[in-house]
């Protein structure tokens, strides 16, 4: 414990404590996207209560605040690439704000349903605040500052499983504009990004919002080198369209690896518990009261948060995301046969409530956070801010299809198959993890690039992911990736070019 705490204050004290009060600052919009998104979990079941609605139209109302999120992507991807990063943050705090005054003024559904689009517009614009934080953090503190966004998101969640277990709906939406305008302001305080200035050709600012997150030394002049570096490399390649660039490896491997992430973090059933959290308690038969149930899952969300923000500073992905599948994988099956071991009197009646939390708890250590914040890593500068909004765009597609057909397949099939279902999509998504997830950790957005533009393979003897340059004559690389590692290796004599 001295030692975490030794850790954190060495953190804040040294040159790039700017650095990390700009991480939080942007994170701070984090808190409006998990107050959106646990909201429907006490909305829905106050509304069905009051028969105010029917299942078919609170499906729609959880969905409706999904559906939005590929148009926020893409509005936020748009506007980080020709406005700047921070003008994207400052951007996603309108349309949370303006959401929740509609759901806090409706009147019908149809106001209900207008707010819940709209929220969820700023929402789908939550990777401009993890495209800002990966490029403003130093390359050693990127991870555990990309993991303090879900720490803020689950704030959101618990605040919002609180507001709705101690008030009225109305009253809940109302008290949620107040981080929307928080975050707005904590914008105005905050640099751009070195990066984004650079690619634009405007040094003397990028080289001013360095100084300003890193402070003077030699590793600040070294980082601003690189950092002009590609930033030049960019430029010229500025006639290359995404229709072009999309067949080129550092732009279509981290896509199809990605898409394959999200895929199996939606089948795994995090977004649906988050969703509909009160329902799948009354579903597996929660002998407590469902409300204050959802806020202890929304503390164990919380804690399981922060741990996964430690864990990342001190973890490789594969083995978080691993870990976090089997975990899920686990918690999911117990869940599915637990209804007939308590029917047989073999187990008490709470322990599928544990499970939930457990499965919860567990995708906060990487299936849930992992794949948003690896979006801003893996693609190159030129085309980060577009490829990211349009691959987190594809994600909520597929967060809106498991959240609205949720109900209906849940009434046909019942929970246990559900569970059953998660349960088989996390042990492939622990396969995934080991097999093919790249490691991005302690490693520059520059290095990264790099390696997707290598060839590929892959070693069964080591069990690790090979990036190999191959066919090298005679061509010399600044920096040859991998040199401390023996798994990655360097062959001289194949070919008289360079790829």
């Amino acid at each position: 414990m001295l030692n975490q705490f030794k850790f954190w204050w060495k953190t804040f004290k040294s040159t790039d404590a700017r650095g990390v009060t700009a991480s939080l600052a942007a994170h701070s919009g984090q808190i409006s996207l998990g107050l959106s998104q646990g909201f429907s979990a006490v909305l829905i079941p106050k509304l069905l209560e009051s028969n105010l609605t029917s299942i078919i139209e609170a499906s729609w109302i959880a969905s409706l605040g999904v559906i939005s999120n590929p148009l926020g992507s893409l509005i936020a991807g748009s506007t980080a690439e020709c406005f700047g990063r921070r003008a994207a943050i400052a951007l996603a705090t309108l349309p949370h704000a303006a959401g929740w005054l509609f759901i806090a003024l409706s009147t019908n559904i149809s106001m209900l349903y207008i707010g819940r689009f709209i929220s969820g517009i700023g929402a789908g614009m939550a990777n401009a605040l993890y495209l800002y934080v990966t490029e403003v953090a130093a390359p050693g503190q990127r991870s555990w500052l990309a993991s303090c966004g879900p720490v803020l998101v689950s704030v959101g969640v618990l605040c919002s499983y609180a507001l709705g277990a101690l008030t009225t709906w109305q009253c809940t939406a109302a008290i949620s504009i107040a981080p929307a305008i928080l975050s707005l302001a904590l914008t105005r305080l905050i640099p751009e990004s070195p990066a984004w200035l650079a690619r634009k050709g405007r040094l003397p600012e990028a080289q001013e919002s360095l100084l300003w997150l890193r402070g003077p030394g030699i590793a600040c002049d070294t980082e601003y080198r690189e950092l002009v570096g590609v930033a030049s490399l960019e430029r010229h390649k500025d006639d290359i369209n995404l229709s072009s660039a999309i067949l080129r490896p550092n732009i279509w491997k981290p896509f199809v690896i990605l898409f394959v992430f999200f895929a199996l973090q939606q089948m795994s059933g995090i977004y649906i518990i988050l969703f509909y959290t009160v329902n799948v308690l009354k579903d597996i038969g929660a002998d407590i009261d469902e409300y204050v149930a959802s806020v202890g899952i929304g503390v164990v969300r919380l804690l399981a948060a922060i741990l996964g923000a430690i864990c990342a500073g001190h973890f490789d992905r594969r083995t978080l995301a691993c870990t976090s599948a089997i975990g899920m994988a686990i918690s999911a099956l117990l869940v599915a046969v637990s209804k007939r071991i308590i029917q047989a009197g073999i187990i008490p009646e709470w322990i599928p409530i544990v499970c939930v939390a457990s499965h919860v708890g567990f995708s906060m250590i990487g299936y849930l956070t992992l794949p948003w914040v690896m979006t801003s890593e893996l693609y190159p500068l030129r085309f980060r801010g577009v490829m990211g909004g349009l691959t987190t765009g594809i994600a909520q597609i597929m967060t809106f299809t498991a959240v609205k057909t949720y109900p209906e397949i849940s009434n046909i099939v019942g929970i246990q198959f559900v569970m059953l279902a998660f349960g088989v999509a996390s042990i492939f998504g622990a396969v995934f993890s080991l097999a093919i997830l790249p490691e991005t950790r302690g490693r520059s957005l520059e290095e990264i690039e790099r390696r997707f533009s290598l060839n590929f393979k892959y070693s069964r003897a080591n069990d690790v992911k090979i990036f190999l340059v191959s066919k090298f004559s005679g061509c010399q690389v600044e920096n040859p990736i991998g040199r401390d590692n023996p798994a990655f290796q360097h062959d001289t004599k194949s070919d008289d070019s360079c790829v």
